[in-house]
């Protein structure tokens, strides 16, 4: 039988949990953006990870191509276009 110390014991124990997933920094208003189309959707299709900050999220690298459709279709309606 093998006799190990507490402190290795203890190591044992500790469990680590790791999630693939985004990490997005960006600007308050499109961090806002991620959130709020989030919080839209139902429980099951939730994408947020965990909100790290203002302006760090980590979400599901699988809605990678949905999130930047929807800043790309916010930005588009967001552009100044100075009149003629």
């Amino acid at each position: 039988m093998l006799n190990f110390s507490p402190e290795i014991k203890r190591n044992f124990l500790i469990m680590v949990n790791a999630i693939k997933g985004l990490y997005i920094e960006c600007d308050i208003p499109m961090a806002q953006l991620i959130i709020n189309m989030n919080g839209a959707l139902p429980q099951s299709q939730k994408f947020i990870i965990h909100v790290l900050d203002n302006t760090r999220i980590f979400v599901r690298s699988d809605m990678a191509g949905q999130i930047r459709s929807a800043i790309a279709t916010f930005r588009e309606q967001n552009t100044y276009e100075k009149p003629s």
